[in-house]
């Protein structure tokens, strides 16, 4: 009896020793996106999540804030550099405030196709760019996919850059996209995402995204009457994580987030390709006009002069680029 008493106070003792001790706290990964659940960059940062919950149960509580909880593009670029927001979902627009040479990318008619943006993302020319990141108190971890950027609007259909001229353009928060539209001679607006309310009231005449926002953001249903397949710059998107977080991480930890946004990545990719041509056909069954073969020569032709501004590194990246997909 003296042992099976002496077993039950050491049980107690420790039930009580273990209740004592406070319990392991679990890291809250804020991520933040400007678009609602059903685009890309919500998927892609699902998927994000679910890898880590996999690799790394219990362990972190990564929350995506989606439809522009936690700010614009920029202001969320900003919260990561000071470590306030962990993770993010971009478009390169925003980011070449932060990181100059990412306009590289951006630039008008560089990119003919997916097999080419790979090309150059997966390859030298993508790694250094997510290193750039760096200096900037922010880490690029890897490249997903937005589409190529189409012009839709209100009025009129386009067939050529003559038939935009003077339209309200809604244009990213980006010094190149705002060149690129001077130059085809619209009105370039800059303005942070959701647009639907602007775009209902007139405020603008148009805007231009990947066939996979225009389908998400129903802007078909936001009076954008016609849609002009001009595919005129390729964009990116990048899974964008705060440098102060991601540098106190512990090595294996960290390698699990950059394994699970390459993963995700890679998931956005097939998401926004595999979707595109059911989505493009679900806006004409919806009543939008296309115009399916627009002039691409006149509209290179009048962008061309934005590449005369470029210099230094970015001339550098945008020359290996040509290189690369020629």
């Amino acid at each position: 009896m003296k042992f099976v008493s002496r077993t039950l106070t050491a049980l107690a003792c420790a039930t009580g020793l273990a209740f004592a001790l406070p319990a392991m706290a679990v890291e809250k990964i804020n991520i933040g996106v400007v678009t609602g659940p059903t685009f890309v960059h919500t998927v892609a940062a699902q998927k994000f999540k679910e890898e880590v919950d996999k690799a790394l149960p219990g362990k972190y509580d990564v929350v995506v804030h989606h439809s522009a909880a936690l700010g614009s593009e920029t202001q969320v670029l900003q919260q990561l550099q000071l470590g306030t927001v962990q993770m993010s979902v971009c478009t390169t627009g925003p980011i070449e405030a932060f990181v100059p040479e990412i306009k590289a990318l951006e630039l008008p008619f560089l990119f003919s196709s997916y097999e080419a943006t790979d090309k150059v993302l997966d390859g030298p020319i993508g790694l250094d760019l997510l290193k750039r990141f760096d200096k900037s108190g922010l880490v690029g971890m890897h490249f997903l996919d937005n589409g190529f950027r189409n012009v839709t609007n209100s009025k009129r259909p386009v067939q050529g850059p003559d038939d935009l001229k003077g339209m309200k353009i809604r244009t990213m928060e980006s010094p190149t996209h705002l060149a690129i539209w001077r130059a085809i001679g619209a009105n370039p607006t800059p303005m942070a995402w959701p647009i639907t309310t602007q775009l209902q009231q007139g405020v603008l005449d148009g805007q231009e995204n990947p066939i996979s926002v225009i389908s998400a953001g129903k802007l078909n249903e936001a009076g954008q009457k016609y849609l002009s397949l001009t595919r005129h710059v390729y964009s990116a998107l990048v899974f964008v994580g705060s440098k102060a977080f991601m540098d106190k991480l512990p090595a294996a930890d960290r390698k699990v987030f950059m394994d699970a946004a390459a993963t995700a990545s890679i998931a956005g990719r097939k998401f926004v390709r595999n979707n595109e041509a059911s989505q493009l056909a679900a806006l004409k069954a919806a009543g939008m006009q296309v115009v399916e073969n627009p002039d691409l020569a006149a509209f290179r032709a009048k962008t061309e002069p934005v590449y005369a501004s470029l210099s230094g590194d970015t001339k550098k990246i945008v020359e290996e680029i040509r290189k690369t997909v020629k």
